[in-house]
């Protein structure tokens, strides 16, 4: 019985080495997820784990500028469940109208082109909308807190948009620099 799981382990080991060879982490992962059901005490086997996962994100890190001046930007397709991380470095300067506020601070009416109270001034935040119509029953996209690092599964499937957290007719200039990786999908 030792000689054919020793054999199972071999072969399958052979099987996770030419998926990671070819680039296909998610294959490799589902395997070793399926080993590790089997032998959830196996240290190697959750160190592999890690290593694909990180291995995953990086292989699939996109770049791009994220223009400070402009409304969401579209970034990509992402998949429900899916970690995201995102770094971003850079700075912009902020300038804005003269503005009127009471104690309530400022209000808007829409939370696509408004100040998110949420979400830190002028901090980087995301947003993923759905591809298609969204069900009834699904709850509305809740833009999050991205600033100089994120780092989550996906809550749904959709398309990844950024942005930076300032006021209504607020004047940016300058380009961020943002690395996504995981999710991206082609």
């Amino acid at each position: 019985m030792e000689k054919v799981k020793d054999s199972f382990l071999k072969d399958t080991e052979q099987l996770i080495k030419s998926y990671e060879d070819a680039g296909s982490f998610d294959r490799a992962r589902t395997i070793l997820e399926a080993l590790q059901k089997l032998y959830p005490q196996n240290e190697p086997i959750k160190m592999k784990l890690e290593l694909l996962a990180a291995q995953s994100l990086d292989a699939s890190e996109i770049d791009f500028d994220l223009d400070a001046g402009k409304s969401w930007q579209e970034v990509g397709p992402v998949g429900k469940d899916r970690t995201i991380r995102i770094k971003v470095s850079g700075d912009y300067k902020l300038t804005t109208a003269p503005l009127t506020t009471g104690p309530d601070g400022l209000v808007g009416e829409n939370p696509e082109k408004d100040l998110l109270p949420h979400v830190p001034f002028g901090a980087v935040m995301g947003a993923i909308i759905p591809a298609a119509a969204p069900a009834a029953t699904e709850k509305p996209p809740k833009p999050f807190l991205v600033g100089s690092s994120y780092e989550r599964p996906a809550d749904r499937d959709g398309v990844l948009y950024m942005k930076v957290n300032v006021p209504p007719n607020s004047k940016c200039v300058g380009k961020l620099q943002v690395k996504v990786g995981g999710t991206i999908l082609p």
